[in-house]
């Protein structure tokens, strides 16, 4: 086990569970990653996996590797964040993620700061999951109650959400367009406490495929305001939900004195803030 590159094979495999998916993540083909495996295996004379209908599953063996590799491999993240935290050069990649819903309102900013300060390159990475901070991205902008322990940032405004329908509706006695996998999302838990009997006229995955089916739905659905209130085909249906939702823009901790995050996070704080009625759903209705 003398190379860091097999520890992160092994961890590829362990997390996919198929080399085909576990090749996309390292950059190297099926085969090559079968070799390596089996060569990585055979240096240690034991077998990490065992191959399934299903894909590969860890041995007792790599059962007992898998902490121990995720452990050297936050030590390698930590190294590389110790670098970037120092390094006083404005200039380089910043990975920024959000989630989908927010697109709209970021990306005419991250466009306007690329013409701004062009020696740094943001990378946007619009995903509802949350990516680990510090090893998948180094900014994150995220709706939270409460933000990890090992990031640090600011609280900038609420994020409001309302039930919606197209504006060919009337009343609030409508069927529902309910989410797909958003169970611990706030917003769904009271729509399941405070409308739990409702039936699903349709369900959909994502606060983006909630706007796009609405309109045409018939039904209520639930989306931020700062999406709803943007689309002249939909209405507000009833008030805002009591929710305690805010907006955090997070940096890791090791990764606060980084000359090029800083220089792309003082250039977003400000913008953001004057949207702060958007998000937090007092601004005029419509675009």
């Amino acid at each position: 086990m003398d190379h860091w590159d097999d520890l992160r094979l092994f961890l590829a495999v362990a997390r996919a569970g198929t080399l085909t998916a576990a090749g996309a993540e390292v950059g190297l083909n099926a085969s090559t990653v079968q070799r390596r495996l089996r060569a990585f295996e055979a240096g240690l004379d034991t077998l990490l996996f065992e191959k399934g209908p299903r894909g590969y599953r860890l041995t007792p063996a790599g059962e007992s590797l898998l902490p121990r590799a995720e452990e050297a491999e936050e030590a390698v993240f930590a190294a590389a964040r110790a670098v970037v935290g120092h390094d006083q050069q404005a200039s380089g990649e910043v990975r920024l993620t959000l989630p989908l819903a927010l697109m709209p309102l970021v990306a005419p900013h991250l466009v306007a700061f690329a013409r701004a300060c062009p020696q740094v390159r943001p990378v946007l990475l619009a995903d509802d999951d949350r990516l680990d901070l510090g090893r998948d991205t180094d900014v994150a902008l995220r709706a939270t109650a409460a933000p990890v322990a090992t990031a640090v940032g600011r609280s900038l405004c609420g994020v409001a959400w309302c039930r919606y329908a197209g504006v060919d509706t009337e009343g609030e006695a409508l069927p529902w367009v309910h989410y797909v996998g958003m169970d611990l999302s706030p917003a769904v838990q009271w729509r399941r406490s405070v409308h739990g009997g409702s039936t699903a006229r349709l369900s959909v995955q994502g606060v983006l495929g909630m706007h796009a089916v609405l309109a045409g739905s018939g039904a209520q659905g639930l989306l931020p305001c700062v999406l709803g209130d943007g689309d002249p085909a939909l209405r507000r249906v009833g008030a805002p939900l009591p929710l305690t939702i805010r907006l955090w823009l997070l940096i890791h901790a090791d990764l606060r004195r980084s000359a090029r995050v800083r220089r792309l996070v003082d250039f977003l704080v400000p913008r953001l803030l004057a949207q702060r009625a958007q998000l937090e759903g007092t601004g005029p209705l419509g675009p």
